[in-house]
């Protein structure tokens, strides 16, 4: 098929890159009723899966890796192997993202190339070169590259240099940003313990709907933008017009500004101080002042709130609602709850937890990950 890239079969960034996309979605589909029936669980309906409106280079956010294929090879930028913990195979031809971060990539790579420059090597413990990260507004056509590297100030006028020949590609659409990031971590995660900005800004714009969000490098955004207005769309259909909502796991606050709209006032609940610091920019922003965001565990702070919600939303991690606030949801039992999962094995369990004191009323799966086995499934539950 002329959309597999070179390195399909070894690159562990997509799975079912060589079939039809419509016939991904189906198996993707297939998979949730079969999970749902093996759980026992029961609905009302089961909605056709919601399919991605773009399907190749839907991507707004890619992290590569600076490595090797093999042993001793040549330096490499891409995407680790599948299941492999070292290899890195040579994502240039990437078809999920757009020929601009591929043009970063490809750039990238041959200038390091060049000069010969070292990647980490985090058995042993030396190396330079770690992380490229690429991330880009989809409904603004900005761009944001970040480079991530040791923590030394040997190499910073290469890194200069470097920055400067990323900034004369020719791209499609508009880099507002290139940031330097360093950290001396032994993980081989992207960070930074220090940041320098290159060029632009520390953070580019995006856009959900008439909403506005300024993303910083290492914030959440749902990665497949078009795939979260779909998303999103499903959950405010379920929102009916209320006093009281609450959205927990808040991430940035994007479910809950949108909530805001329908309902008198949104209590967000979210874990991490970054996002809610983001979510709370975010709603300055875009003048929304119906909604009050919390930063703590969901599990603490959700008993805290004293007003009664019309409407729960709930878009947990992937291991799903903690013991604890199942327990809290059956002895509360509010009157719809609208839970958006990542993982259709926890989802199936917590409801099978919750099928006590909750009807599960509608299912709707949604595929914001083409060409990969992730699939969000959206419901909606009502009290017994």
């Amino acid at each position: 098929m002329k959309n597999i890239c070179s390195v399909f079969e070894n690159c562990g960034g997509c799975t079912t890159l060589n079939h039809e996309y419509e016939e991904t979605i189906k198996i993707k589909e297939e998979k949730i009723r079969t999970i749902l029936e093996e759980n026992k669980i029961e609905y009302d309906v089961f909605n056709e899966i919601i399919a991605s409106p773009e399907f190749y280079g839907y991507r707004n956010k890619m992290e590569y890796t600076f490595g090797n294929e093999i042993k001793d090879g040549p330096l490499t930028l891409g995407m680790k192997g599948r299941k492999r913990k070292y290899d890195v195979f040579y994502t240039k031809d990437c078809k999920i993202v757009s020929d601009d971060f591929n043009k970063i990539v490809e750039y990238t790579c041959e200038f390091f190339r060049k000069l010969n420059i070292s990647f980490r090597n985090y058995r042993r413990g030396d190396g330079y070169l770690r992380h490229l990260s690429v991330r880009r507004g989809i409904n603004t056509g900005e761009i944001l590259v970040n480079i991530g590297t040791h923590k030394t100030n040997e190499y910073d006028e290469i890194i200069k240099e470097w920055s400067q020949g990323i900034m004369k590609l020719e791209v499609s659409e508009k880099i507002v940003s290139v940031l330097h990031s360093k950290t001396d971590s032994k993980s081989n995660v992207m960070k930074a313990d220090e940041l320098t900005v290159l060029y632009g800004n520390e953070y580019f714009n995006d856009k959900i709907f008439d909403l506005s969000f300024k993303i910083s490098p290492f914030s959440f955004f749902q990665t497949n933008t078009k795939g979260a207005e779909l998303l999103y769309k499903k959950v405010l259909d379920y929102l009916d017009e209320g006093n009281v909502a609450y959205d927990l796991f808040s991430g940035t606050g994007t479910i809950g500004l949108l909530m805001s709209r329908k309902v008198k006032k949104v209590y967000s609940v979210e874990i991490v101080e970054e996002a809610v610091k983001a979510a709370e920019f975010n709603a300055a922003q875009n003048s929304v002042q119906n909604i009050e965001f919390i930063c703590g565990d969901v599990k603490d702070e959700l008993p805290k709130i004293t007003e009664n919600p019309d409407f729960v939303v709930f878009d947990p991690p992937r291991a799903g609602l903690h013991k604890n606030i199942i327990k809290f949801l059956k002895e509360q039992k509010y009157e719809n709850i609208i839970y958006v999962s990542c993982n259709p094995v926890s989802f199936a369990e917590n409801m099978k937890e919750l099928s006590d004191s909750y009807r599960l009323k509608e299912i709707t799966p949604v595929d914001m990950f083409p060409f990969n086995d992730h699939t969000e499934t959206v419901a909606y539950l009502v009290k017994k």
